[in-house]
């Protein structure tokens, strides 16, 4: 794809978010075809539950549902991978309760399909956003942001290594492949809230991202994995997986959708986001 149809990607990406948070639910559906297949992963504040929905009705239902209760406020995108036909687009928003009057703030990410100029196809993550005030991201300065570091491997390559990260036998995962894919400063951050994720925010090195993944193995036991795509734009890398797993102490299995974003430099991954399905998780822990 040219650099001018990926600008108009990033473009149309951005009218979503403005259509969305100014709650102009007749623009935003332009933007997408009649017959859209929508999926929705994790937790919608109680409001949406997660599955599988066709065309505009439903989408139009799903705002309708949220708006009643919710008052959209501010959005901030903070990755935006566009690769062909396929995007990937992390963000956080803000929400206030009009009954109550609470503030909620949101992180977000969907994998958008488009077709001729329209997505085709959404799958939205959505979880409570996690303040950690220990673990500050560190601003890039301006030239960083111009002149980023090269990621030192190829589009491939970058692809098979945030897969591979995930893709646990049922021996569980294998901690070298981090050490040797991972810088030692690497930052971390899980979506979610720590009532229900304990590890939920941002850490900082590659033990603290180690020790996370042990404990995500304490409790679960990964059957397989499958990657329905992944997005690489540059450096960046955002990968959409399914995996099975069983929660060690109820027995329960289920499905599981992960989405990661990772951020490479030099060879190694410096950064790496993740939004699972906690309400998929909670079902198997309940």
């Amino acid at each position: 794809m040219s650099k001018t149809a990926d600008s108009d990607t990033r473009r149309r990406v951005h009218e979503l978010v403005l259509h969305r948070m100014a709650g102009d639910v007749d623009a935003l559906l332009r933007l997408f075809v009649e017959d859209v297949e929508l999926r929705y992963n994790c937790s919608k504040v109680g409001l949406f539950p997660a599955g599988q929905w066709r065309g505009h009705e439903a989408l139009r239902e799903n705002l309708r549902r949220t708006d009643i209760d919710y008052e959209p406020l501010d959005a901030e995108i903070l990755d935006l991978l566009v690769e062909g036909d396929r995007t990937a687009v992390r963000w956080t928003t803000n929400w206030r309760h009009r009954g109550t009057a609470l503030h909620f703030a949101m992180d977000m990410a969907h994998f958008l399909h488009w077709r001729n100029g329209r997505v085709a196809e959404m799958n939205e993550f959505i979880d409570h956003r996690c303040v950690s005030r220990a673990v500050e991201a560190i601003p890039r300065s301006l030239e960083e942001m111009e002149n980023p570091r090269p990621p030192g491997l190829s589009r491939d390559e970058m692809a098979h290594r945030a897969t591979t990260l995930g893709n646990f036998s049922r021996s569980g995962p294998d901690i070298d492949l981090f050490r040797r894919f991972c810088a030692p400063d690497v930052v971390c951050e899980f979506a979610g809230d720590r009532k229900t994720i304990s590890y939920a925010g941002r850490h900082r090195g590659i033990e603290a991202l180690v020790n996370i993944v042990r404990a995500v193995d304490v409790d679960f036991e990964q059957f397989g994995a499958a990657m329905p795509e992944a997005v690489v734009d540059g450096g960046s890398v955002a990968v959409r997986r399914t995996v099975e797993w069983r929660h060690r102490g109820t027995g329960r299995r289920g499905i599981v959708e992960l989405a990661d974003f990772l951020r490479f430099e030099d060879g190694l991954i410096v950064e790496l986001v993740e939004f699972r399905d906690s309400v998929a998780l909670l079902r198997m822990q309940d």
